[in-house]
């Protein structure tokens, strides 16, 4: 019996040497793959959500990484182009063999990878955006670290409502094809018993915006809702300015600080939703945080919006992968994400369960002033 139990036991210990690991995990490394807009018109937004996750890896890696196992991230340029975030999506897939995808940097590119994933069955985390395709429906794979456009477009509404201004148009990208931002905002304003009074739509990659300033130019309303790439929301406001309609203008998180310098001293008064607290504030410990890492990894980046939201989005999958111990497999993980309930990440709470993938609530109003800065 003695030596069938021995023979038993060495079988085991052989099969589990032989079977093969997960994708992208080795004795050494994790490795993980992101498809961002690293050129095109929200090239800097994608470089930015890339630079601050990579300053989080870089100093976890200096201290032995996860579990003895650093974290490698794999970053393919999409520009902003949906057929090629899905190309990008495929070969880190097939080819690149990564764990999990990270950090991709827009809703189109997003929702192109999402077929892929599940037919992967491969976890999709810290997407920034807040599309409601991403964010809407519950999917076992797709894990979200900041809050959704809808959240910052009710903030938005109700910020406009307090001040008193009724009169609301939007616009959106043309690529968004069931119109899901114009219904966050439409719904929104619902709630308030008020009605868009017109929208338009722009290409995302492009400033040529005639035909969303010929439809609102022409309605005057007291302020726009934009959900719109740095380029396009740029060309509309100069264009409705331009043409005499000096409405209010407010756009969602995704822009960040590009906006400014794009539009120069034409951004002031733009008012700015944001899911990540000001990345100056340094009194908050994650923006501290934030800011220590990238004087330590010597990065050459900026402080931003969009890259302390790379970086909270890294700190999140260190901590998931941490608890999820050495053994690590994608079921694991998605499950061991699922048991986070209330993290403080440093002034910066994260919570999940079995059914909901969405991290955080926080949603913030921002005002850029005539210097180019943010506060709120």
């Amino acid at each position: 019996m003695l030596a069938r139990t021995m023979i038993a036991a060495l079988f085991a210990v052989a099969y589990a040497a032989a079977a093969p690991a997960e994708n992208g995990v080795t004795a050494g490394e994790i490795v993980i793959g992101q498809s961002a807009s690293l050129s095109g018109g929200a090239a800097e937004v994608g470089q930015q959500v890339r630079d601050g996750a990579l300053a989080y890896f870089e100093l976890l890696n200096r201290k032995g990484g996860v579990n003895g196992r650093k974290i490698r991230l794999i970053s393919l340029d999409d520009g902003g182009q949906t057929k090629r975030g899905e190309d990008n999506t495929t070969k880190l897939i097939a080819e690149d063999k990564v764990f999990l995808l990270f950090g991709y940097t827009g809703r189109n590119t997003s929702e192109a990878a999402l077929p892929i994933v599940d037919k992967a069955d491969i976890p999709f985390f810290g997407a920034a955006t807040g599309g409601e395709t991403i964010h809407g429906k519950f999917n076992k794979n797709v894990i979200n670290v900041r809050a959704s456009y809808k959240r910052e477009t009710q903030a938005m509404v109700d910020y406009l409502v307090t001040i008193g201004q009724k009169k609301i148009g939007m616009i959106y990208h043309k690529d968004d094809l069931t119109k899901s931002n114009l219904k966050m905002t439409e719904d929104a304003l619902a709630s308030h018993g008020l009605k868009v009074v017109g929208s338009g739509s722009v290409d995302r990659n492009s400033s040529d915006v005639k035909e969303a300033v010929g439809v609102l130019a022409k309605l005057d309303p007291e302020a726009v809702i934009c959900n719109a790439a740095v380029k396009p929301l740029s060309a509309f406001i100069r264009e409705m300015r331009k043409a005499g309609r000096p409405a209010q203008f407010l756009s969602v998180s995704f822009v960040g600080s590009p906006i400014v310098k794009e539009l120069g001293p034409e951004a002031a008064g733009l008012i700015m939703a944001q899911v990540v607290p000001l990345p100056t504030k340094k009194s908050i410990p994650i923006v501290g945080e934030y800011q220590a890492a990238l004087a330590a990894t010597g990065s050459k980046a900026g402080l931003s919006f969009n890259g302390l939201e790379g970086f909270i989005n890294a700190k999140v999958l260190a901590e998931a992968l941490k608890k999820t111990g050495k053994d690590v497999t994608r079921p694991k993980f998605i499950k061991t994400v699922e048991s986070i309930i209330d993290l403080d990440l440093g002034g910066y709470f994260v919570g999940y369960s079995p059914t909901n993938h969405n991290g955080s609530r926080y949603v913030d109003i921002t005002i850029i002033n005539k210097d180019g800065r943010f506060f709120n």
